[in-house]
């Protein structure tokens, strides 16, 4: 019995969700409302005439994931994108954007230091530590016994 009032319920809610609904705000919608079902094209061909140019823009060229996400992040850096890609944050110290990370220490398990520099500092200390490995590489095969 319980069940049943519940379904009775929601559908008296949704009739009265749509009774209470806004009503079509331009004058070409309240006439499209107002038109009787029987009015209405019954093939594609003789809808596609009636379709307004934004909709037919719409149908043509549908929105993609890539689209949204410019429109929903404009103006990111790509360096910016691959420092968050390497598990940094982006955090406002000053009044300067910085960007920080939590590295482990080593032979803790209780946490780690916070790590943050802007983008040119992070990328300098990058390349300085990729010209410090090539360095050392190039050592070993200079001199192959290891010395």
């Amino acid at each position: 019995m319980r069940f049943v009032a519940a379904v009775l319920a929601c559908l008296g809610i949704g009739s009265a969700s749509g009774a209470l609904a806004d009503p079509p705000s331009s004058p070409a919608e309240q006439s499209a409302v107002a038109e009787p079902a029987a009015a209405t094209p019954t093939s594609a061909t003789e809808a596609a005439p009636t379709r307004s140019a934004t909709e037919a823009a719409t149908a043509k060229a549908p929105v993609t994931a890539p689209q949204i996400a410019s429109a929903a992040k404009p103006g990111v850096d790509p360096e910016e994108q691959r420092l968050m890609a390497q598990g940094y944050r982006p955090k406002m110290r000053h009044g300067h954007k910085v960007f920080c990370r939590t590295e482990p220490e080593l032979g803790s398990r209780l946490g780690g230091q916070e790590i943050c520099a802007t983008v040119e500092e992070l990328k300098a200390r990058q390349t300085a530590v990729r010209e410090e490995l090539e360095r050392e590489q190039r050592s070993k095969m200079a001199s192959p016994t290891g010395n």
